[in-house]
């Protein structure tokens, strides 16, 4: 097989996951050009080498899955700097998300813990790689993420009195005596008897959420919890992720801010459209709100239970670009807004680079072996870039917005 230094199109999955925005709301086809079928949900457009659902090329008419290809051509695709430290395999995935309702309550492995429950049970973690993530609101994204500062969650348990009548009261002292020895041994405490009784009282987990729906439907000026309490009870019913309404933070993020998701940290995204880029895995443990298989015992034994308001990232501006700035090094990931006949040379970076287009329509020149190429992009298309092709530029047809991945910096 031969393999020409130039931009590449890329042909990505869609995910229909059963919480995807459908019908009107549907964005990942509108964004894509293509027609929404009725009430199907669209849930994630997948863009990388994972090998639950490749990206695919197109080369002479063949269809070659991405990780294949960089398997044969690591050091032309992914860079002399990193096919050896990432083993011959794209660090990244890259996804538009669309929630039209919530998603599962849930936590990331780190490294070790992935490879521990990968080798565990390789049918619910069907890979051995961590997966910190960030989340970048296309529009608006409502959110749970991490626990809240001890002093609301005690305020929780005061203005939510069905949660102490769950766990029990005498159990419920013992929890907030504990907090003398740290925030964090209070919050471990508390969520994991919280979780742990669900197990084995589904009973009274009913009962406590029932008398918990009948008081709030009676009450005037609810929360966005509080509403969104109602409306999930509908559908998961005896579920204890409905207490974590009350207990995880609450966030709403605007049009191009951002979140970090590193290991362990509760969290389900509720509502909104997003960019989400990752380290390349699939693993995730969930507890609650999904049908889904729930692993609770391991959740809370890896849980990152401190407390506090969750940081929004604010894009820094970089050399005519935003820049997302994250702790880790499997990607590196950036917005970029440019205006009709705005040019861009793509600087000599040694990695990888996947260009989303948003809005608007782009062209790609470059130079290689000798020639010159041209390749036009446009709204919903999705292009590789080989690390080998240093010589490279994009025009903006129209005014453009994109996103743009490739490895971090060692």
């Amino acid at each position: 097989m031969k393999f020409e230094i130039k931009p590449y199109k890329l042909i990505n999955t869609i995910q229909h996951y059963d919480w995807g925005t459908r019908n009107d709301e549907a964005f990942i086809p509108q964004l894509l050009g293509r027609k929404v079928e009725k009430d199907v949900p669209y849930a994630e457009l997948w863009i990388g080498a994972h090998s639950k659902a490749p990206s695919v090329i197109d080369i002479d008419g063949s269809r070659i899955a991405l990780d294949l290809l960089i398997k044969n051509f690591p050091k032309i695709i992914l860079g002399e700097k990193y096919y050896l430290k990432y083993d011959y395999k794209l660090p990244f995935l890259f996804k538009v998300l669309s929630a039209g309702e919530a998603l599962s309550i849930q936590a990331h492995p780190n490294k070790k813990q992935a490879e521990l429950l990968h080798k565990r049970d390789p049918k619910n973690y069907p890979d051995d790689n961590h997966k910190p993530e960030i989340a970048i609101a296309l529009d608006r994204l409502v959110a749970l993420i991490g626990f809240r500062p001890v002093i609301e969650l005690i305020e929780s348990l005061k203005r939510y009195p069905e949660l102490t009548e769950f766990i029990g009261q005498e159990e419920t002292e013992i929890i907030l005596n504990s907090q003398k020895d740290s925030d964090e041994h209070f919050i471990r405490s508390f969520y994991t008897a919280l979780m742990n009784k669900s197990l084995s009282h589904e009973k009274e987990l009913e009962k406590s959420l029932s008398k918990l729906e009948k008081r709030l439907t009676l009450k005037n000026d609810l929360s966005p919890e509080e509403k969104l309490f109602l409306q999930l009870r509908r559908k998961y019913k005896t579920d204890v992720g409905l207490f974590s309404l009350f207990i995880l933070n609450y966030i709403e993020l605007s049009k191009g801010q951002g979140i970090f998701l590193s290991a362990g940290v509760p969290h389900a995204y509720l509502k909104g459209n997003i960019i989400e880029c990752m380290a390349n895995s699939d693993n995730v443990i969930r507890a609650g709100l999904t049908p889904k298989y729930k692993d609770i015992r391991t959740l809370t034994e890896m849980l990152n239970y401190k407390p506090g308001k969750y940081p929004v990232i604010e894009p820094q501006p970089e050399a005519g670009a935003y820049i997302y700035e994250v702790p880790i090094n499997e990607f590196f990931l950036q917005r970029t807004a440019l205006e009709k006949r705005e040019i861009v040379e793509m600087p000599d970076i040694e990695s990888i680079r996947i260009i989303l287009v948003m809005n608007g329509s782009i062209k790609i020149r470059w130079k290689s072996g000798g020639k010159n190429g041209l390749m036009q992009g446009v709204k919903g298309e999705s292009i590789l870039i080989p690390a080998a092709l240093r010589d490279c530029r994009i025009e903006a047809l129209e005014k453009t917005l994109s996103f743009t991945v490739s490895i971090g910096n060692s």
